[in-house]
């Protein structure tokens, strides 16, 4: 949390907030004098302080102005309307400036209905009661509803995993028309028929389940959504859609238009908004929606803004049609020895796609091959483990089940298949969760590549050693304050290599799905 010390502008109590919209509500204050108030304002004059996600180091603070704001609202607006009153669904991090984007200016500007789950432990409840019409969350969001759905299918009864597969079939058809290689043609009448009637069996159940039944504005941005995620949504028939900016341009500057989704970008410019690319391939912003620099940080400010360019520190591109695509941050791209650049993103969403991997780390600068440190999705691992017996006494012990290494080095054997070239050669199970209170991960779920790979260096160089287990000793941060050591061996294991048979009730390990 930031201290505001020996600063000019006053810092009001959240306690006095809440008085003054009181005195706001019983009429003490006139709607006249609320309203010259409001004339009264600098549109110029900075609205907010908004820190910045903090992946690749200590979080600043962006100064935002009204007028950023609301002009960004007007166009978010205008792409994508949506009628007055619309229910939308508030539930992300309020730091977060997309959260602050669409609840506040967009919100207010497109009348909409803003709802507030009760606690955070009723979030996917009141989403589920509440049905709401727009959605904006972060990809790891996206990513637990598809491994929720995933597990549940596989544990479901055979006849609706045969009805699940079929659907799926239809759906992954479809998605090519609505985002795939045919986004330039409609879905072939016959087809969506079956769409339709896939809907009814199999697709609205699931989407009644997490919540997105009555959705038809769905976004997800804060950082990348992997292609399989995307698709997987557009199967169901949810129109998802990127966009991509950051607390530097007021949340974002690119959104998927309607009709023009392609999976492998985040949409088209806003309207009075450019971007540019630098000969290394860094995305640059200019516009009425960058900011006027970092409060109290001017160099910073000079080396961030260029005559007017934001410099986003994005690696990406820019397609023919106008469409921009993110492949990963500036300094996240690593090298291989033999000279090959690989974006570790775009691994890591793959990985993430499975059932059974909740977070995924990949390494190799300036080694030979690729490798990985992984988190498991306890929920769906624990669950797996049960039905077949296998005893542990809690996360740290299952990571290192035999049985369980196994089941993920056949699923990574699996991605692998889509890595062409330079596939995952070993892999470890981390027997503590990347967490943000370690500071491993921003508030919105994204991994500090740049913290976590210092954190762990001597674990990563130890995973590219001829050893068979590596060690660690870490320090968790507990939410109360806390802090403990913990220390624990890890097995490394080779993706092309097939773990000793365990003992699993007198059967050997069974592949995800099967009976």
């Amino acid at each position: 949390m930031f201290r505001y010390e020996d600063t000019a502008v006053p810092v009001v109590s959240y306690a006095e907030i809440e008085d003054r919209g009181r005195s706001r509500a019983g009429g003490e204050v006139t709607d006249e004098a609320f309203e010259q108030r409001i004339r009264r304002l600098n549109p110029d004059a900075t609205a907010m302080l908004s820190p910045t996600s903090g992946t690749t180091g200590m979080p600043k603070r962006v100064k935002l102005t009204h007028f950023n704001f609301v002009n960004l609202a007007n166009a978010a607006i205008e792409i994508d309307p949506l009628p007055k009153e619309s229910d939308y669904f508030s539930y992300l991090p309020m730091a977060w400036v997309g959260e602050q984007m669409i609840l506040i200016a967009a919100a207010f500007m497109g009348g909409w209905t803003v709802n507030f789950p009760e606690e955070s432990e009723t979030e996917q409840e009141d989403l589920r009661e509440i049905g709401p019409e727009i959605i904006f969350s972060s990809p790891n969001t996206y990513e637990n509803w598809v491994a929720e759905i995933k597990a549940k299918i596989e544990n479901s009864t055979g006849l609706k995993r045969w009805v699940y597969d079929r659907a799926m079939d239809i759906g992954e058809e479809y998605a090519r028309y609505t985002s795939g290689d045919r986004s330039d043609q409609d879905p072939p009448a016959l087809l969506r028929l079956k769409h339709r009637a896939a809907y009814w069996a199999a697709y609205r159940p699931i989407l009644d389940k997490i919540g997105l039944k009555r959705a038809k504005n769905v976004y997800t941005g804060g950082g990348p959504l992997g292609e399989e995620h995307f698709q997987y949504y557009h199967a169901l028939g949810v129109e998802l859609k990127q966009i991509w900016g950051q607390s530097e341009v007021c949340g974002f500057v690119t959104m998927h238009r309607e009709k023009q989704i392609e999976v492998d970008t985040v949409g088209e410019v806003f309207p009075n908004v450019e971007v540019g690319l630098t000969p290394e391939g860094e995305l640059l912003v200019r516009g009425p929606v960058v900011t006027s620099g970092y409060y109290n940080q001017p160099e910073k400010t000079e080396g961030t803004i260029e005559d007017g360019w934001l410099h986003t520190d994005d690696f990406g591109a820019i397609t023919d049609d106008g469409q921009v695509k993110v492949l990963d941050r500036m300094d996240d791209v690593l090298e291989l020895a033999d000279g090959t650049a690989i974006a570790p993103v775009s691994v890591e969403t793959k990985l993430k796609f499975n059932p059974y991997l909740k977070e995924a780390l990949v390494v190799g600068e300036d080694r030979e091959a690729l490798a990985a440190v992984v988190n498991i999705r306890y929920d769906n691992v624990s669950e797996w483990a049960d039905q077949r017996d296998i005893q542990y006494s809690g996360y740290k012990e299952l990571t290192q089940k035999p049985a369980v290494l196994e089941l993920l080095r056949q699923e990574v054997a699996t991605i692998n298949e889509q890595l062409e070239d330079h596939p995952i050669e070993q892999f470890v199970v981390l027997f503590k969760e990347f967490d943000a209170d370690d500071g491993e991960l921003t508030r919105t779920g994204k991994i500090r590549r740049e913290v976590v790979t210092d954190q762990y260096q001597g674990m990563i160089d130890d995973l590219y050693g001829s050893t068979e287990t590596v060690e660690l000793e870490t320090t968790i941060t507990y939410q109360d304050g806390r802090e403990s050591t913990e220390r624990g061996e890890m097995t490394v294991v080779a993706v092309d290599q097939p773990l000793p048979e365990p003992e699993l009730a007198g059967a050997e390990v069974p592949r995800a799905g099967s009976d």
